[in-house]
């Protein structure tokens, strides 16, 4: 396995990561809303800790067996290994310490919340980088992402309940990740017609071009070819030695 396909899969686990948390977060904040805040409030408190420790102890077990089929042992430099061990121990920290780790739920929410916004600020220098004017919506909605997130961090709140405030931050950050994410998709995509135009164009205007073109595919004119071969006048001719 190359080291480019190794490097689209993996960005294509962190981005699976990224839909199912911006995911999570919008259909916690409409949930909490609409339906009973008691009964979704004892289901996250009751399950979600074991539920990321599970996702932990799976990551950790991937990037262990990935290390090993990949023969990623012969690079020095590669810590998937250690990695994996680091995310089996975490994960079953929070298994075997779910009672504990649950009173910290809610800070873990404002993580969480840090994170997406750090990925819609890398997602707007990315599009600043590629010349997409949208570049700075993304950076807005990072920003705003981030100081809600710390807000909430400093200034405690129960998340799980029905409170308009945390279920509008809730659905504001999930609803916000995912558009910058639809920014940066729709912005990679313009950019790769934008640089395959400009290659062709390069390609049409390059000199000697043309004169290039004829030497490489000069040859014999098929059809005189075939000509000789099939009329009755040149048949003679054709097998005279």
């Amino acid at each position: 396995m190359t080291k480019n396909s190794e490097e689209i899969k993996d960005s294509k686990v962190a981005l699976v990561a990224h839909i199912v948390a911006s995911l999570i977060y919008l259909a916690l904040g409409i949930c909490l809303l609409v339906l009973d805040a008691e009964f979704i409030s004892k289901m996250v408190y009751s399950f979600s800790v074991l539920a990321v420790g599970i996702l932990f102890i799976c990551f950790g077990a991937w990037y262990m067996i990935k290390f090993f089929f990949n023969h990623e042992f012969i690079k020095i430099s590669n810590y998937g290994f250690t990695m994996g061990v680091i995310l089996v121990i975490i994960g079953a920290v929070f298994i075997f310490q779910a009672n504990t780790i649950s009173t910290f739920i809610d800070a873990l929410v404002c993580l969480i919340g840090v994170i997406l916004g750090a990925v819609m600020l890398q997602q707007s220098f990315a599009l600043f980088h590629i010349q997409r004017g949208v570049w700075f919506i993304s950076l807005i909605f990072g920003i705003a992402s981030i100081a809600a997130s710390i807000y909430f961090l400093f200034v405690p709140q129960k998340f799980f309940e029905r409170n308009v405030i945390t279920c509008s931050y809730l659905i504001a950050v999930g609803a916000l990740s995912l558009f910058s994410l639809l920014l940066m998709a729709i912005g990679l995509h313009d950019h790769k017609k934008d640089a395959n135009r400009n290659y062709n164009r390069n390609l049409e205007d390059a000199p000697g071009k043309s004169s290039l073109d004829d030497s490489i595919f000069e040859e014999e004119p098929q059809e005189d070819y075939f000509d000789d071969i099939y009329t009755d006048t040149n048949s003679d001719s054709l097998f005279e030695e």
